[in-house]
């Protein structure tokens, strides 16, 4: 495991999620931990993929935090505890890579709120949150390395609850909380700026140190306590996994690993300096906001909006200058000589108006599709099934999936219109062109693979195309052929997640029969747009 260890280390980890996830594994004592630790291991590509996945895949920023002194707001127990849930069916299933990805998600939602940052929001910190962040994760080993070297011990007691993941995110939220003034009035930016390290002072990094074996140690705690369960649940021992080849593939991809750690390094660095012009500049941060504060401070926003409602209707509602009752002193002649008077209208309670639905710019590609098939007067793509392929290069820009009518105007106003046009341009040209902050190059790349694979694929839904591309497969030649379990678990996988449910819309991912069909389609060169 040591040998394995040190190549992931040096060469796999990119933030501090990947550090945490693996630095715990060393600290797993028991026994039916250790045999769990050893399938993260075998697995260790969804392991990591999982603990960034909350990040970079799911973005629900909303669930990474615990707000102490706000009622300890925030989704990360709620979700913590729904992906352990996840975790033990796919152990159940023998689906230990399965296993291992959400083993990972999980380490991202426990130990996200054992860093100060996400355990509060304050308009300073906003603008400290991202630098701050790639200060520690430039000076994980110097902070690991003070904690190792510290004789005090960490003491991480589980609850024998059964929501005992849940009250150890709070009460270690609770833990770091504490030191989330002393973090943010410490940091130096100016000299952050200049060398993110240097941003960091020694008497700080002894702080992080601190929060760091907290968070290590704690997940090597969950990690001993859900092997445990899932072992008794399952009434046998989880299988050991075998580790010879998993040093040796772990070496054999490092080169490619070092040159993608250098290029995430190089991004967040561009992003950190991006934020810091722009402060220096204007005195605040809107352009360059991180996308998980500006999500989590819009959230929080309309939760303390609601709040102020509630607290209004519970005034107006308790008010005593309204009256409603039936008094049953009136006799029947008062009744009747009143019976032709108007009564006065009654007051009513001012309840805010519901905010229109025409605002709402969350639609999904198949519910797009269909307005504009049902304003063109044509029936809906879904229903004209049999065409073959389902998209074709010279169609509008509208019909490929993920793209709905206000999109393609977009597109449009840049001279995309057609299919084939919108494949011809990379998506650093067309983000570039496009200027809005959420349409991003990857995002626009991932828009292509949809497209481009509907165009080679025949009979195929929109949302049909969204979830191969979402779990991996982006050309054909990926899916004919393929192996048709594994195919359709990962899947599965991503229809779990929430851009998966986002695009299936309530609806149930492809069944086995349907993925198998795929896998059988004969192989063919890639189409090319006319």
């Amino acid at each position: 495991m040591s040998l394995l260890l040190t190549i992931l280390r040096a060469a796999h980890c990119r933030s501090t999620h990947h550090f945490f996830a693996l630095d715990a594994l060393p600290l797993v004592q028991t026994a039916a931990g250790k045999r769990l630790a050893g399938w993260l291991l075998k697995h260790h590509g969804r392991y990591l993929t999982g603990a960034k996945d909350p990040d970079t895949r799911f973005r629900d920023f909303q669930n990474h935090v615990v707000h102490v002194e706000d009622g300890y707001w925030g989704g990360a127990p709620r979700v913590a505890h729904q992906w352990y849930d996840r975790m033990f069916r796919y152990v159940r299933d023998g689906r230990y890579s399965d296993a291992a990805h959400a083993a990972g998600v999980i380490s991202h939602y426990f130990t996200d709120p054992i860093q100060p940052l996400h355990t509060a929001q304050t308009a300073r910190e906003k603008v400290l949150h991202r630098p701050i962040e790639w200060s520690i994760t430039l000076s994980y080993e110097d902070i690991y390395r003070r904690w190792l070297r510290d004789e005090s011990r960490v003491v991480f007691q589980l609850s024998e609850g059964p929501q005992w993941l849940g009250e150890a995110i709070l009460h270690a939220a609770k833990f770091a909380h504490r030191r989330y003034n002393t973090l943010v009035d410490s940091y130096r930016l100016d000299l952050g700026a200049k060398d993110p390290p240097a941003g960091l002072d020694d008497p700080t990094r002894d702080v992080l140190a601190d929060l760091f074996g907290i968070a290590i140690t704690g997940w090597a705690r969950a990690l001993e306590r859900m092997a445990l369960e899932t072992e008794l649940a399952l009434g046998q021992p989880i299988p050991k996994a075998n580790l010879s080849l998993s040093a040796v593939m772990a070496a054999i991809q490092t080169p490619a690993k070092w040159w993608i750690k250098r290029i995430a390094d190089r991004d967040e660095q561009d992003a950190v300096s991006a934020l810091i012009s722009e402060f220096t500049r204007t005195g605040q941060v809107l352009e360059n906001l991180p996308a998980e504060i500006d999500i989590v401070d819009r959230v929080m926003r309309i939760r303390r909006d609601e709040q102020i409602w509630k607290q209004r209707r519970i005034a107006q509602a308790e008010s005593k200058q309204t009256a409603v009752a039936i008094d049953e002193t009136i006799t029947t002649e008062s009744a009747k000589s009143s019976a032709g008077q108007s009564a006065a209208a009654p007051s009513t309670i001012p309840f805010p108006a519901n905010r229109s639905e025409a605002n709402d710019t969350t639609r999904t590609a198949d519910s797009d599709q269909t307005v504009a098939a049902e304003q063109a007067g044509r029936q809906p793509r879904e229903a004209s099934e049999n065409s073959t392929p389902s998209l074709h290069a010279g169609d509008d820009l509208v019909d490929a999936p993920s793209i709905g009518p206000k999109t393609a105007h977009r597109f449009a106003e840049i001279g995309v219109q057609t299919v084939a046009q919108f494949l011809a341009k990379s998506p650093e040209e067309l983000a570039g062109r496009l200027a809005t902050r959420w349409m991003t190059a990857d995002t626009i790349r991932t828009w292509q693979h949809q497209a481009s694979l509907m165009c080679e694929m025949p009979k195929m839904l929109a949302r049909e195309i969204q979830l191969l591309v979402g779990a991996g497969y982006v050309t054909m030649r990926d899916i004919a052929g393929a192996d048709a379990s594994e195919l359709h678990r990962e899947i599965e996988a991503f229809a779990a997640t929430s851009a998966g449910r986002r695009y299936l819309r309530g609806g149930s991912p492809p069944s086995i029969q349907r993925v198998t069909q795929w896998t059988q389609l004969p192989q063919k060169p890639r189409r090319r747009a006319a």
